[in-house]
């Protein structure tokens, strides 16, 4: 490189961050190598129908959701009350199980401490939806909370029982009405796939979780949604930080060669047919490849770490597709290393590191440098962002002597 080409990059960069941006962004994020682009939707054939919302769904979920309104008349003060730790009363093992959800952390300080302009139709439609949750108050806190599924007019519905499980006499705010709807996936699209009059980017929505469950195995074998975030109808809502259900997503195999003064090799990922969308689905989550050379004590050796990136990375506005290398179900992303054989290396270290909230990661330390928002919320929210990561796989591979 001349010189003077040294020199006109330099200008641009400068340029770009004085002028913001995109360029400013990229300057201070510059992707991994990566240039995959997994393909558009439209382009892989569905092997279930298409998932529409029945007329009482719609209904159910039609925004914004109407206040509760009068409580019907001789109902104790914990019937008339959309508060979890009301219905914690009865529902005890689910409230339990809510409570350490990502559905009850739906509004916390990553959303609060942002600069929005309209908060409310951007974001709590989905994350604090109930009229009653308007505003900042101990409700709206709750996020994602029991009534927001299960509560509308003060009549509660639900799946149908289970087989053998009767119904209770004089059942407290007049039992529930049982509703299949609630193992459709197209109950949970109504937050997880984003609209189709959404403008694509790279021919994707920005999220299209349920879209894409149409074009999977387990789609095919006639498992829902519910059938791996909602198992046994436990609340928990296990997602992209649970672990154990991560780990079965994916399975890695790491091999390696010394060759002269070389190591060669690569790190395989595969997505199994346990996950029912791309791994991962969303722009949120990444999952990290990272090889590194260990000397004989196990430490790292500096200047052998070498990564690949598994996710879809785009530019702050949403318009740009940096790199998507998501995996639908049997696809594979490999991280190939190639590097100067250390004279104190005496083995590898393969790594998958998830990290479920990396875009976000991202845009936190962004807002903050930029004083954009409630800073002291911010850095709450990115120290529980990068907390979150975990090492969902590893294997040590002893060089021979």
């Amino acid at each position: 490189m001349t010189r003077r080409t040294t020199f006109g990059l330099g200008i641009a960069v400068v340029l770009g961050l004085l002028c913001g941006g995109v360029p400013m962004w990229r300057a201070l994020h510059p992707p991994p190598v990566e240039s995959a682009r997994a393909a558009a939707l439209d382009t892989i054939p569905a092997l279930v129908p298409e998932v529409t919302p029945s007329a009482w769904l719609t209904a159910h979920f039609a925004a914004p959701i109407a206040a509760q309104g009068p409580a019907p008349a001789g109902w104790a003060p914990v019937e008339a009350s959309v508060k979890a730790s009301d219905c914690s009363g009865c529902h005890v093992e689910q409230v339990a199980a809510w409570r350490t959800s990502r559905h009850a952390a739906a509004m916390g300080p990553g959303l609060t401490g942002q600069a929005l302009e309209d908060r409310a139709g951007q974001c709590d439609r989905c994350h604090a939806p109930l009229a009653e949750q308007a505003g900042t108050t101990p409700l709206t806190a709750e996020g994602v909370t029991c009534a927001a599924c299960h509560v509308r007019g003060w009549a509660r519905s639900g799946p149908p029982r289970r087989e053998g499980v009767a119904a209770v006499e004089n059942a407290p705010h007049g039992g529930f009405t049982e509703v299949a709807d609630f193992a459709d996936p197209a109950f949970c699209g109504t937050c997880h796939d984003f609209s189709a009059n959404a403008t694509p980017v790279a021919g994707k929505r920005l999220q299209e979780t349920t879209e894409e469950w149409r074009r999977t195995p387990a789609a095919a074998a006639g498992k829902t949604c519910q059938t791996c975030h909602l198992p046994d109808r436990a609340h928990t809502f296990a997602g992209v930080h649970d672990a154990e259900l991560v780990r079965s997503a994916f399975t890695a195999e790491a091999k390696f060669i010394t060759d002269g003064g070389l190591i060669v090799g690569r790190l395989r990922v595969t997505a199994t047919d346990a996950v029912g969308h791309r791994l991962p689905t969303y722009t949120t989550a990444e999952l990290w490849l990272t090889v590194d050379q260990l000397d004989r004590d196990g430490l790292l050796l500096d200047g052998t770490h070498q990564e690949a990136v598994i996710g879809r990375r785009l530019s702050p506005d949403n318009r740009e597709e940096l790199f998507d290398t998501r995996l639908f179900p049997g696809e594979t992303h490999d991280l190939a290393y190639t590097a100067d054989l250390e004279p104190e290396c005496s083995a590898l270290l393969a790594r998958v590191e998830v990290r479920p909230e990396a875009a976000y990661e991202r845009h936190y330390a962004d807002w903050i440098d930029a004083e954009k928002g409630d800073v002291a919320a911010l850095g709450k929210a990115l120290e529980a962002a990068k907390a979150a990561r975990f090492v969902a796989w590893q294997e040590r591979v002893v060089l021979p002597e």
